[in-house]
């Protein structure tokens, strides 16, 4: 493998989870949640896990480490009118 294709497993992932509920989001325009996730530090790298029932078409959700223990998950509408995505449980792992 090319030396950027090793993972490093000396490093730690450290996990977070929370029921998250977007509003009504209009196309075009995104929604910014947050869930706590202790130890977590801005530049680290985030895996994002979603339930099935919240997946729309025409939009996507992602996920960064927005301040200290602090991972922000975004939700993008790229179709033609509002969606508003179900109420679902989100979990975020952290790889320090």
């Amino acid at each position: 493998f090319p030396s950027h294709d090793i993972i490093d497993m000396n490093g730690l992932w450290i996990n977070g989870s929370d029921t998250l509920d977007f509003p009504s989001t209009n196309n075009g325009n995104k929604s910014d949640l947050t869930i706590t996730v202790t130890g977590a530090a801005e530049g680290d790298v985030v895996s994002l896990g979603i339930q099935n029932s919240v997946n729309l078409n025409h939009s996507c959700f992602t996920a960064w480490v927005s301040a200290t223990d602090t991972v922000t998950v975004r939700f993008s509408n790229y179709g033609t009118g509002a969606l508003d995505p179900v109420s679902a449980t989100f979990k975020v792992k952290v790889f320090k």
